[in-house]
Formats: structure tokens, C-alpha cells, sequence
């Protein structure tokens, strides 16, 4: 039936556990050796991004606060602007409406001048008026 030879299968299981060691040193343990290293590898670069996310939370927080802060001074600056332009517009304005108020009360003072002008050139002359109307009448 089936013949065994016992040297055969002696050689078989030698050569079969020196497999095994071979590839065990050559490859399984340069693989293992690898994969370890790559886990410990991402292990300390996730170590490495959870301290950078805190990092960056922090860096964020205080841009934010440093925003807020240079909107506030934007605001202040603004208003105070807005203050000193109102201020500004209104001392012009008041200005102006003195500069006007002269003017109206000199354009008074002319305009008496000439109607007590005008009633003296009226008076002076009124003979001759009525010198002039009566004339007319007389030719209607």
C-alpha cells in the first residue's frame, strides 16, 4: 500500500521546521517589526493632532478675542468721529446762521436808510406831484 520511508520523512519535517525558522527571522519578524513601528507611528502623530487641535482651539480663541476687541476700538473710533463731525457741522452751522443774521439785519438797516431816503426825495418833491396830477386831471 503505501510505503513509508522513515529517512524521507525525517528529511520532510527537518527541512519543513528549518522553513519555519527562515521565515520566521526573514520575514515575519521584520514584518511584525514594521507594523509595530507604523502603530506606534500613528499612535504619536494622533497624540501629535489631538495636541495641535488644542493648540489651535487656543489660537482661535484668542483671534477671536483680539476681533472683538478691534471691533470695539473700530466702534469707539467711529463714534467719536461721528461726535467730532457733528460737533464740527454744528459749529459751521451756527456760524452761518450768524454770518445770515448779520446780513438780514444790515439788508434792514439799508432798506430803512432808503425808505427814509425815498420818503425825503417824496416830501421834496410832492409839490411837483401834485403840480403833475392836478395837470392830468384837468386834461381828462
Amino acid at each position: 500500500m503505501l510505503d513509508l520511508s522513515l529517512g524521507l520523512f525525517l528529511f520532510v519535517v527537518a527541512l519543513f521546521l528549518v522553513l519555519i525558522y527562515l521565515l520566521n527571522d526573514m520575514l515575519y519578524k521584520p514584518l511584525l517589526a514594521f507594523m509595530e513601528k507604523r502603530e506606534g507611528s500613528i499612535r504619536d502623530d494622533l497624540a501629535s493632532s489631538d495636541q495641535n487641535k488644542d493648540e489651535i482651539d487656543s489660537a482661535n480663541a484668542l483671534a477671536n478675542e483680539k476681533i472683538s476687541a478691534a471691533k470695539s476700538e473700530a466702534a469707539k473710533i467711529r463714534d467719536e468721529a461721528l461726535t467730532s463731525a457733528k460737533e464740527s457741522a454744528s459749529a459751521k452751522l451756527e456760524d452761518r446762521k450768524e454770518a445770515i443774521e448779520k446780513q438780514y439785519t444790515s439788508f434792514l438797516e439799508q432798506l430803512s436808510v432808503d425808505k427814509d431816503n425815498l420818503k425825503n426825495s417824496i416830501s421834496a418833491n410832492l409839490s411837483s406831484y401834485q403840480d403833475g396830477i392836478s395837470a392830468k386831471i384837468k386834461n381828462i
